[in-house]
């Protein structure tokens, strides 16, 4: 990812904000990476296989209500009715695009006992608040400088945190084992994921406010639809149908 968020550091002349970069502003980029990038995204893969797609999707996907919240608490930032409005019906359309696939894999799994049912809620309810808090914490470290200076501080941030994790559960030494054709992919992952979509996703924050841009990431399910019409040659089903529809409305509302 670097190798992109660098070069874009200079090409959008932001090079000078670095001086800008008090320890209060990197700490907030630190932690909303942290919290959103980290600890979140580990509690969304165990609310995954505790309950699976169909039931863990729509609650770690409610984080926009917290994102809301938070903003409104921490911001000022002022919440219409449409944009409430356009969150709901993008959330519901997104359950709607996304449960058949959901529902197909929860079927091959076990059905989890009581225990297990209820910690995979509070994982994935865990994973909603903290996706929505990292967003809000990210737009206060992200006042008054270049959005992707503000990602060249949240990276590296990741790669440290990934690597204390991974010597600490004894797995750093499976770097040794990895061949080119998965070193290929991980640099381009890199590169569309950390490196442009990071990129984008952080400018956003900063143009578009928090609750604006979590409302709309909710719809990234939504390109998935057209992506496996022509990959896969799949057939959209009258559910996908009606949650493409909510969906595009809520983001009509939202924007």
């Amino acid at each position: 990812g670097m190798l992109i968020i660098v070069p874009l550091v200079f090409i959008t002349g932001g090079a000078g904000d670095y001086r800008l970069l008090s320890l209060t502003r990197v700490l907030y980029l630190a932690v909303s990476v942290a919290l959103g990038g980290v600890i979140g995204d580990a509690l969304y893969v165990s609310s995954l296989k505790t309950l699976g797609v169909t039931r863990a999707f729509p609650i770690t996907n409610s984080y926009p209500v917290f994102t809301v919240l938070s903003s409104a608490l921490l911001l000022g930032e002022q919440i219409t009715w449409r944009m409430i409005v356009g969150m709901l019906l993008t959330m519901i359309g997104i359950y709607f695009v996304a449960h058949p696939r959901g529902q197909v894999l929860a079927s091959n799994a076990p059905a989890p006992t009581s225990r297990q049912l209820i910690v995979g809620v509070l994982q994935g309810l865990a994973t909603a608040f903290l996706w929505g808090v990292n967003t809000v914490i990210l737009a206060i470290g992200l006042q008054g400088i270049n959005s992707i200076v503000a990602n060249s501080i949240r990276v590296p941030v990741l790669i440290v945190l990934g690597l204390i994790f991974s010597a600490f559960r004894g797995t750093i030494g499976s770097v040794r084992r990895l061949n080119w054709p998965t070193v290929r992919l991980l640099i381009v992952a890199g590169i569309l994921g950390w490196g442009i979509g990071g990129s984008l996703y952080v400018t956003a924050v900063q143009l578009a406010g928090p609750s604006r841009t979590a409302i709309i990431g909710t719809a990234s399910p939504l390109f998935a639809v057209p992506l496996s019409m022509f990959f896969l040659h799949e057939k959209p089903t009258r559910s996908t149908l009606i949650g493409t529809v909510l969906t595009v409305i809520g983001i009509i509302l939202v924007v």
